[in-house]
C-alpha cells in the first residue's frame, strides 16, 4: 500500500510539473479554459468585443546585428519582463509573442472597461521603456517601442493546423479589429501610442488624444 501511495504521489508531482511548464507557453484564457473543463474545454471560434494591443521594437534587426545573441535576449527580457507587469496589472493576456513584439487581449463585459485597461497597458509600456532606457544609459543603445490599440468584435478560439506530421492548435484573436491593431503601431514615433477610432470613442474625456486624421492601412480597406 506504501509503495502504490508513493507511486501516486510521484504521478501527481509529475503532472503539477508539467501542468507548471506547459502554463509558462500557454495564453491565460487558454488555461482558464482547460481548468473550467478539462475534459472538453470549450476552444470552439466564437465572436467577443475585446481590444487588441500590439507593440515591437524599433530597429529590432539593427539592434540584433550591433549585439551578441545572449545580450540581445537578455535585453529583451528586460523589458519584456517589465511589459508582462504592466499588461497583468491591467487584465491584459500575452496572446502571441515574436523576437520584437507581442499582442495582447484586453476583455470585459464593460466594452469601455476593456479599451481603458488596454490603453493603460499600453502607456505603461512606454513607461517602463523610458525608465530602462535611463537605467541603461551608457550599457546600450535605448530602444523605441511602437504601440498600437483596437477595439472591436472578433472571432476568439482555436484554429487547428494538420499536417502529415501531426496536429497543431493555437488559439487567438481574428479578423478586422486585430488586422488594424497590428498596423496602428507604424502610424505613430517610437514612445506615442496610437489608437484606433474605435478606442478612442470608448475612452470619454478621461485621456488627452491628438487626432492623426484618415490613415491608410496596409492591406486594411
Amino acid at each position: 500500500y506504501a509503495e502504490e501511495l508513493a507511486a501516486s504521489l510521484r504521478r501527481i508531482q509529475t503532472l503539477e510539473s508539467i501542468k507548471s511548464n506547459l502554463a509558462k507557453f500557454v495564453p491565460k484564457t487558454v488555461q482558464d479554459l482547460i481548468e473550467e473543463s478539462p475534459e472538453a474545454p470549450s476552444l470552439e471560434k466564437r465572436e467577443a468585443d475585446l481590444s487588441v494591443v500590439f507593440a515591437d521594437i524599433t530597429g529590432y534587426t539593427r539592434l540584433s546585428a550591433q549585439m551578441e545573441l545572449d545580450q540581445v535576449n537578455r535585453l529583451v527580457e528586460r523589458y519584456f519582463g517589465a511589459f508582462l507587469d504592466e499588461i497583468v496589472k491591467h487584465g491584459g493576456d500575452v496572446n502571441e509573442t515574436v523576437g520584437d513584439g507581442l499582442m495582447v487581449i484586453f476583455r470585459d463585459q464593460d466594452p469601455q472597461r476593456h479599451a481603458r485597461a488596454a490603453v493603460l497597458a499600453a502607456l505603461g509600456i512606454q513607461r517602463r521603456t523610458s525608465q530602462i532606457n535611463a537605467e541603461l544609459r551608457g550599457q546600450s543603445e535605448p530602444i523605441a517601442m511602437h504601440v498600437g490599440v483596437n477595439s472591436g468584435i472578433a472571432s476568439v478560439g482555436a484554429t487547428k493546423i494538420e499536417g502529415a506530421a501531426g496536429t497543431r492548435w493555437t488559439y487567438t484573436a481574428s479578423g478586422p479589429p486585430t488586422n488594424v491593431a497590428a498596423r496602428l503601431p507604424a502610424l505613430g514615433e517610437g514612445g506615442a501610442v496610437i489608437l484606433s477610432e474605435e478606442t478612442r470613442r470608448r475612452l470619454g474625456e478621461e485621456f488627452e488624444a491628438v487626432d492623426l486624421g484618415p490613415q491608410s492601412l496596409k492591406n486594411v480597406a
